[in-house]
């Protein structure tokens, strides 16, 4: 089946001003296609996560437009947060059912119970957040947003705090994921080196107010294993990238 010609999310002329007074992001403009990766890199407070939730409708923005071209029902957009944010007193499975319940979905906890089995953790249905480590932890929180299969998979950087190792098989795994589903996912990161593993679109967005300051088509192949990370070509990809971030963080530089 062909996808929509429109892109599945649009933000036009987007800017956000904060009840301080802050200007958070100015003149956004930036459209994701339909079963598109793409991430967002920038400093600290240049509004990547701001975006995100200006995306998801949890702030209306003070400027411009968003058009979401996709049904808009209960499950349709998936959140992942930077903390799992689990509910300490119920199970994996228990917590992954959560939005599955809330709209309304037959055969829950099957459902529940297959998300927790495409993110590695068939055989703890029944165990408790403490008692999982943090990577098991933030793959019960992408369980519960995969669990509706989203339309749109919103990521606010979701491995920040986990080891490296940890965070590469998680990149892994996460890619596998999208590959087999074609979600559209939007990856807030400050990891170049992940934005350029995951993403077919790298965004760069300059210091508040944010701007974007460059975004970047990823010349790899379509199909990444984890090897790829060794390669010259990856290491170019990684080092565009790197020169646009270098660029904006440049004393008078200008988007």
């Amino acid at each position: 089946m062909e996808r929509s010609q429109a892109p599945l999310l649009a933000l036009q002329r987007v800017g956000h001003i904060f009840d301080s007074g802050t200007t958070a992001v100015e003149g956004i403009d930036l459209s994701f296609a339909e079963g598109s990766f793409i991430s967002l890199v920038g400093p600290s407070g240049c509004g990547k996560s701001t975006l995100l939730r200006i995306a998801a409708g949890l702030m209306t923005p003070s400027k411009g437009d968003v058009q979401r071209n996709f049904d808009r029902s209960p499950g349709a957009l998936g959140f992942v947060f930077q903390d799992p944010t689990l509910m300490p007193w119920a199970t994996a499975l228990a917590n992954v059912r959560l939005p599955l319940d809330i709209s309304g979905r037959s055969g829950a906890q099957a459902a529940a119970a297959t998300a927790l089995a495409r993110v590695g953790l068939a055989e703890f249905t029944q165990a408790y957040p403490r008692q999982l480590s943090g990577g098991m932890r933030m793959r019960v929180s992408i369980a519960r947003a995969i669990a509706t299969d989203p339309k749109l998979l919103l990521m606010d950087e979701p491995f920040a705090a986990l080891d490296e190792f940890t965070r590469f098989k998680l990149n892994d795994d996460l890619l596998a994921l999208w590959q087999a589903n074609r979600w559209t996912v939007v990856f807030v990161t400050h990891s170049v080196r992940e934005a350029v593993f995951l993403s077919q679109r790298v965004v760069v967005m300059s210091p508040r107010p944010g701007r974007i300051a460059a975004d970047l088509a990823i010349n790899l192949p379509a199909a990444r294993a984890p090897d790829l990370r060794q390669t010259h070509a990856f290491a170019d990809e990684c080092a565009r990238v790197t020169a646009a971030l270098s660029q904006v963080m440049e004393p008078g530089s200008h988007v």
